[in-house]
Protein backbone atom coordinates (compact mmCIF):
# COMPACT_ATOMS: atom_id res chain seq x y z
CA UNK A 1 0.00 0.00 0.00
CA UNK A 2 1.58 3.40 -0.88
CA UNK A 3 2.24 5.75 2.01
CA UNK A 4 -0.16 8.47 1.98
CA UNK A 5 1.91 12.21 2.39
CA UNK A 6 1.28 14.40 5.30
CA UNK A 7 0.48 17.83 4.16
CA UNK A 8 -1.11 19.53 7.37
CA UNK A 9 -0.91 17.99 10.87
CA UNK A 10 -2.54 19.54 13.94
CA UNK A 11 -1.41 18.82 17.31
CA UNK A 12 -3.04 19.47 21.00
CA UNK A 13 -4.60 22.74 18.90
CA UNK A 14 -6.49 25.40 21.37
CA UNK A 15 -7.85 28.33 21.21
CA UNK A 16 -9.48 29.87 24.28
CA UNK A 17 -10.72 33.82 24.33
CA UNK A 18 -10.44 35.35 27.47
CA UNK A 19 -13.51 36.30 29.36
CA UNK A 20 -13.16 39.64 30.97
CA UNK A 21 -15.87 41.72 33.65
CA UNK A 22 -15.58 45.30 35.34
CA UNK A 23 -14.43 48.47 35.15
CA UNK A 24 -10.98 46.99 34.93
CA UNK A 25 -11.77 44.28 32.42
CA UNK A 26 -10.30 41.47 34.90
CA UNK A 27 -10.22 37.79 33.45
CA UNK A 28 -13.27 36.04 34.94
CA UNK A 29 -13.01 32.77 32.38
CA UNK A 30 -12.49 31.83 28.84
CA UNK A 31 -14.60 30.39 26.20
CA UNK A 32 -12.73 27.23 25.05
CA UNK A 33 -13.65 27.50 21.49
CA UNK A 34 -11.31 24.89 20.37
CA UNK A 35 -10.17 22.75 23.21
CA UNK A 36 -7.54 19.96 22.53
CA UNK A 37 -8.14 18.58 18.50
CA UNK A 38 -5.24 17.05 16.80
CA UNK A 39 -5.49 15.14 13.30
CA UNK A 40 -3.68 15.31 9.94
CA UNK A 41 -4.67 16.04 6.05
CA UNK A 42 -3.00 14.05 3.48
CA UNK A 43 -2.02 15.41 0.14
CA UNK A 44 -4.81 15.35 -2.46
CA UNK A 45 -7.93 14.74 -0.27
CA UNK A 46 -10.43 16.43 0.97
CA UNK A 47 -11.73 16.69 4.52
CA UNK A 48 -14.60 17.34 5.70
CA UNK A 49 -15.08 19.22 9.42
CA UNK A 50 -19.01 19.35 10.46
CA UNK A 51 -20.57 20.20 13.94
CA UNK A 52 -23.50 22.49 15.17
CA UNK A 53 -23.04 26.11 14.80
CA UNK A 54 -20.55 26.86 17.81
CA UNK A 55 -18.72 23.90 18.03
CA UNK A 56 -15.72 25.64 16.85
CA UNK A 57 -15.12 24.69 13.42
CA UNK A 58 -14.80 28.09 11.58
CA UNK A 59 -12.16 29.07 14.70
CA UNK A 60 -10.07 25.77 14.02
CA UNK A 61 -9.99 26.66 10.44
CA UNK A 62 -8.53 29.93 10.96
CA UNK A 63 -6.35 28.84 13.17
CA UNK A 64 -4.54 25.95 10.83
CA UNK A 65 -3.92 29.16 8.58
CA UNK A 66 -3.05 31.49 11.11
CA UNK A 67 -5.65 34.17 10.89
CA UNK A 68 -5.86 33.48 14.64
CA UNK A 69 -3.06 32.47 16.79
CA UNK A 70 -3.45 29.37 18.69
CA UNK A 71 -3.44 29.36 22.44
CA UNK A 72 -1.88 26.17 22.91
CA UNK A 73 -0.60 23.57 20.07
CA UNK A 74 1.44 22.74 16.76
CA UNK A 75 0.24 23.28 13.19
CA UNK A 76 2.80 21.55 10.69
CA UNK A 77 2.38 22.39 7.06
CA UNK A 78 5.35 20.51 5.17
CA UNK A 79 7.29 19.58 8.67
CA UNK A 80 7.74 22.98 9.36
CA UNK A 81 5.65 24.35 12.42
CA UNK A 82 3.53 26.97 11.02
CA UNK A 83 2.51 28.18 14.22
CA UNK A 84 5.70 29.75 15.20
CA UNK A 85 6.82 31.25 11.58
CA UNK A 86 7.24 34.55 11.69
CA UNK A 87 6.64 37.58 8.37
CA UNK A 88 8.73 36.81 5.78
CA UNK A 89 8.63 32.83 5.89
CA UNK A 90 4.74 33.08 7.19
CA UNK A 91 3.83 35.69 3.84
CA UNK A 92 5.82 32.37 0.99
CA UNK A 93 3.76 30.27 3.24
CA UNK A 94 0.61 31.53 2.80
CA UNK A 95 1.24 31.39 -1.02
CA UNK A 96 0.63 28.02 -0.34
CA UNK A 97 -2.15 28.43 1.83
CA UNK A 98 -5.67 30.19 0.75
CA UNK A 99 -8.93 30.01 2.56
CA UNK A 100 -12.39 30.92 0.53
CA UNK A 101 -15.30 32.04 3.02
CA UNK A 102 -18.58 31.66 3.89
CA UNK A 103 -20.20 34.98 2.90
CA UNK A 104 -19.67 35.90 -0.83
CA UNK A 105 -21.20 39.17 -0.64
CA UNK A 106 -18.87 40.72 2.65
CA UNK A 107 -15.75 38.77 1.45
CA UNK A 108 -15.34 41.10 -1.44
CA UNK A 109 -14.57 44.48 -1.52
CA UNK A 110 -16.91 46.46 -3.33
CA UNK A 111 -14.76 49.16 -4.24
CA UNK A 112 -12.31 46.85 -6.52
CA UNK A 113 -12.97 45.63 -9.71
CA UNK A 114 -12.91 41.46 -9.72
CA UNK A 115 -9.47 41.99 -12.09
CA UNK A 116 -8.32 43.66 -8.98
CA UNK A 117 -9.47 41.60 -6.36
CA UNK A 118 -8.13 37.97 -8.38
CA UNK A 119 -4.91 40.52 -9.13
CA UNK A 120 -4.58 41.70 -5.35
CA UNK A 121 -2.47 38.43 -3.78
CA UNK A 122 -0.77 38.70 -7.16
CA UNK A 123 0.77 41.83 -6.35
CA UNK A 124 1.22 41.39 -2.38
CA UNK A 125 3.47 38.04 -3.02
CA UNK A 126 5.05 39.73 -5.64
CA UNK A 127 4.26 36.42 -8.29
CA UNK A 128 3.43 38.34 -11.19
CA UNK A 129 4.81 41.67 -11.52
CA UNK A 130 4.18 42.67 -15.08
CA UNK A 131 0.86 44.25 -15.16
CA UNK A 132 -0.44 42.69 -18.81
CA UNK A 133 0.66 39.23 -17.86
CA UNK A 134 -1.54 39.91 -14.30
CA UNK A 135 -4.47 40.62 -16.27
CA UNK A 136 -4.10 37.70 -18.57
CA UNK A 137 -3.69 35.22 -15.21
CA UNK A 138 -6.64 37.08 -13.95
CA UNK A 139 -8.96 36.26 -17.21
CA UNK A 140 -7.65 32.60 -17.26
CA UNK A 141 -8.96 31.89 -13.65
CA UNK A 142 -12.07 33.51 -14.46
CA UNK A 143 -12.35 31.25 -16.99
CA UNK A 144 -11.64 28.29 -15.21
CA UNK A 145 -14.58 28.94 -12.67
CA UNK A 146 -16.95 29.62 -15.56
CA UNK A 147 -17.35 33.39 -15.82
CA UNK A 148 -16.91 34.77 -18.92
CA UNK A 149 -13.55 37.30 -19.52
CA UNK A 150 -16.19 40.45 -19.07
CA UNK A 151 -16.55 39.84 -15.77
CA UNK A 152 -12.65 41.16 -15.13
CA UNK A 153 -13.99 44.64 -14.98
CA UNK A 154 -17.31 44.65 -13.47
CA UNK A 155 -17.25 45.32 -9.53
CA UNK A 156 -18.77 42.44 -7.20
CA UNK A 157 -22.44 43.57 -6.80
CA UNK A 158 -23.44 42.89 -10.58
CA UNK A 159 -22.63 38.93 -9.89
CA UNK A 160 -25.20 37.13 -7.56
CA UNK A 161 -24.18 35.35 -4.70
CA UNK A 162 -22.89 31.93 -6.81
CA UNK A 163 -20.91 33.85 -9.40
CA UNK A 164 -19.30 35.97 -6.27
CA UNK A 165 -18.34 32.84 -4.58
CA UNK A 166 -16.96 31.83 -7.64
CA UNK A 167 -15.39 34.94 -7.52
CA UNK A 168 -13.79 34.30 -3.99
CA UNK A 169 -12.60 30.70 -5.66
CA UNK A 170 -10.36 32.70 -8.55
CA UNK A 171 -8.91 35.18 -5.92
CA UNK A 172 -7.74 31.97 -3.80
CA UNK A 173 -6.22 29.68 -6.81
CA UNK A 174 -4.42 33.29 -7.96
CA UNK A 175 -1.00 32.24 -5.73
CA UNK A 176 -1.36 28.72 -6.82
CA UNK A 177 -2.09 26.96 -3.95
CA UNK A 178 -1.67 23.81 -2.63
CA UNK A 179 -3.78 23.77 0.20
CA UNK A 180 -7.40 25.66 0.62
CA UNK A 181 -9.86 26.28 3.65
CA UNK A 182 -13.53 26.34 2.54
CA UNK A 183 -14.96 27.80 5.20
CA UNK A 184 -18.57 27.03 4.39
CA UNK A 185 -18.43 28.23 0.83
CA UNK A 186 -21.85 27.07 0.23
CA UNK A 187 -23.96 27.49 2.61
CA UNK A 188 -24.85 31.35 1.96
CA UNK A 189 -26.01 29.77 -1.91
CA UNK A 190 -29.62 28.36 -2.97
CA UNK A 191 -29.16 24.83 -3.09
CA UNK A 192 -29.64 24.88 -7.04
CA UNK A 193 -26.60 26.78 -6.67
CA UNK A 194 -24.87 24.97 -4.09
CA UNK A 195 -23.92 21.71 -6.36
CA UNK A 196 -22.64 23.73 -9.26
CA UNK A 197 -19.71 25.13 -6.52
CA UNK A 198 -19.69 21.97 -5.53
CA UNK A 199 -18.77 20.34 -8.65
CA UNK A 200 -16.31 23.24 -9.52
CA UNK A 201 -14.34 22.67 -6.78
CA UNK A 202 -13.97 18.61 -7.21
CA UNK A 203 -12.86 19.88 -10.99
CA UNK A 204 -10.74 22.29 -9.56
CA UNK A 205 -9.06 19.92 -7.45
CA UNK A 206 -8.34 17.42 -9.82
CA UNK A 207 -6.13 19.37 -12.66
CA UNK A 208 -4.78 21.66 -9.86
CA UNK A 209 -3.78 18.85 -7.55
CA UNK A 210 -5.38 20.96 -4.64
CA UNK A 211 -5.91 19.61 -0.98
CA UNK A 212 -8.99 20.92 0.79
CA UNK A 213 -10.40 21.42 4.42
CA UNK A 214 -13.94 22.09 3.73
CA UNK A 215 -15.79 22.87 6.60
CA UNK A 216 -20.13 22.73 6.79
CA UNK A 217 -22.77 22.10 9.01
CA UNK A 218 -24.54 19.49 6.23
CA UNK A 219 -23.60 16.51 6.56
CA UNK A 220 -25.06 16.33 2.80
CA UNK A 221 -22.87 19.04 1.36
CA UNK A 222 -19.67 16.99 3.13
CA UNK A 223 -20.74 13.41 1.74
CA UNK A 224 -20.69 15.05 -1.53
CA UNK A 225 -17.08 16.51 -1.23
CA UNK A 226 -15.31 14.88 1.10
CA UNK A 227 -12.73 11.71 1.66
CA UNK A 228 -12.60 11.64 5.25
CA UNK A 229 -14.74 13.37 8.08
CA UNK A 230 -13.89 14.80 11.06
CA UNK A 231 -17.21 15.72 13.86
CA UNK A 232 -16.63 18.49 16.12
CA UNK A 233 -18.54 18.74 19.11
CA UNK A 234 -17.95 21.97 21.56
CA UNK A 235 -14.37 22.52 20.65
CA UNK A 236 -13.33 19.34 20.54
CA UNK A 237 -13.34 16.09 17.46
CA UNK A 238 -15.83 13.12 18.48
CA UNK A 239 -15.26 10.93 15.24
CA UNK A 240 -12.89 10.89 12.29
CA UNK A 241 -13.08 8.78 9.86
CA UNK A 242 -13.62 7.98 5.93
CA UNK A 243 -16.99 9.48 4.62
CA UNK A 244 -18.60 5.88 4.23
CA UNK A 245 -17.86 4.51 7.64
CA UNK A 246 -19.18 7.60 8.86
CA UNK A 247 -22.25 7.34 6.76
CA UNK A 248 -22.83 3.59 7.59
CA UNK A 249 -21.18 2.98 10.59
CA UNK A 250 -21.69 6.25 12.73
CA UNK A 251 -19.87 5.09 16.39
CA UNK A 252 -20.29 8.32 18.50
CA UNK A 253 -24.04 9.17 19.54
CA UNK A 254 -23.38 12.78 18.34
CA UNK A 255 -22.47 11.38 14.72
CA UNK A 256 -25.37 9.16 14.97
CA UNK A 257 -27.88 11.97 16.15
CA UNK A 258 -26.29 14.31 13.13
CA UNK A 259 -26.76 11.59 10.22
CA UNK A 260 -30.48 10.91 11.97
CA UNK A 261 -31.11 14.73 11.35
CA UNK A 262 -30.59 14.36 7.53
CA UNK A 263 -33.41 14.47 5.80
CA UNK A 264 -33.87 10.98 3.95
CA UNK A 265 -36.73 9.09 2.03
CA UNK A 266 -35.67 5.90 4.76
CA UNK A 267 -38.64 6.77 6.98
CA UNK A 268 -37.93 3.32 9.35
CA UNK A 269 -34.49 4.04 9.43
CA UNK A 270 -35.17 7.99 10.96
CA UNK A 271 -37.51 6.70 13.46
CA UNK A 272 -35.06 4.43 14.75
CA UNK A 273 -32.61 7.36 15.46
CA UNK A 274 -33.25 9.73 18.33
CA UNK A 275 -33.22 13.34 17.91
CA UNK A 276 -30.95 15.32 19.76
CA UNK A 277 -32.20 16.74 23.13
CA UNK A 278 -31.04 19.46 25.10
CA UNK A 279 -29.27 22.62 24.69
CA UNK A 280 -25.49 23.15 23.11
CA UNK A 281 -23.45 23.62 26.64
CA UNK A 282 -21.47 26.95 26.66
CA UNK A 283 -18.34 26.76 25.64
CA UNK A 284 -17.24 29.17 28.39
CA UNK A 285 -18.56 26.18 31.13
CA UNK A 286 -18.02 22.98 29.23
CA UNK A 287 -19.55 19.69 31.05
CA UNK A 288 -17.25 17.60 32.92
CA UNK A 289 -15.40 14.47 31.18
CA UNK A 290 -17.19 14.25 28.04
CA UNK A 291 -18.57 16.87 26.75
CA UNK A 292 -21.55 15.25 24.83
CA UNK A 293 -22.81 13.84 28.27
CA UNK A 294 -25.43 16.19 28.82
CA UNK A 295 -27.43 15.38 25.62
CA UNK A 296 -26.35 11.53 25.28
CA UNK A 297 -29.02 9.28 25.63
CA UNK A 298 -26.46 6.41 26.39
CA UNK A 299 -24.74 8.27 29.39
CA UNK A 300 -23.38 6.60 32.55
CA UNK A 301 -21.23 7.83 35.29
CA UNK A 302 -17.99 7.64 33.91
CA UNK A 303 -18.82 9.49 31.12
CA UNK A 304 -19.95 12.84 33.60
CA UNK A 305 -16.10 12.08 35.18
CA UNK A 306 -13.51 11.43 32.78
CA UNK A 307 -13.03 12.47 29.15
CA UNK A 308 -12.70 9.95 26.81
CA UNK A 309 -9.99 9.71 24.35
CA UNK A 310 -9.90 9.62 20.27
CA UNK A 311 -9.04 6.11 19.92
CA UNK A 312 -9.21 3.91 16.88
CA UNK A 313 -11.62 1.36 17.27
CA UNK A 314 -12.19 0.62 13.98
CA UNK A 315 -10.02 0.13 10.74
CA UNK A 316 -9.76 3.89 9.74
CA UNK A 317 -12.36 5.02 12.17
CA UNK A 318 -11.97 6.63 15.43
CA UNK A 319 -13.95 7.87 17.88
CA UNK A 320 -14.13 9.90 21.38
CA UNK A 321 -16.50 7.60 23.46
CA UNK A 322 -16.62 5.62 26.32
CA UNK A 323 -19.44 2.85 25.13
CA UNK A 324 -16.11 1.16 23.42
CA UNK A 325 -13.98 -0.81 25.73
CA UNK A 326 -10.32 -1.41 25.14
CA UNK A 327 -11.37 -4.72 23.85
CA UNK A 328 -12.80 -3.18 20.93
CA UNK A 329 -9.73 -1.88 19.72
CA UNK A 330 -8.33 -3.05 16.71
CA UNK A 331 -4.80 -4.63 16.10
CA UNK A 332 -2.06 -2.21 15.18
Amino acid sequence: MTRKEELVKVKGLKKYFPIKRGVLQRKVGDVKAVDDVSFTIYKGETLGVVGESGSGKSTLGRMVLKLLDPTEGEITYRDQNFAKIKNTGLRKLRRDMQMVFQDPYASLNPRMSVGELIEEPLLVHKTITNRNERKEKAIELLQKVGLPKEAYSKYPHEFSGGQRQRIGIARALSTQPEFIIGDEPVSALDVSVQSQVLNLMQDLQDEFNLTYMFIAHDLSVVKHISDRVAVMYLGRIVEIADKDLIYDHPMHPYTQALIAAVPSTNVTMKREKAALEGELPSPANPPEGCAFHTRCPHVHERCKVERPVLTEYERGQMTACHLYTAQTVIAK
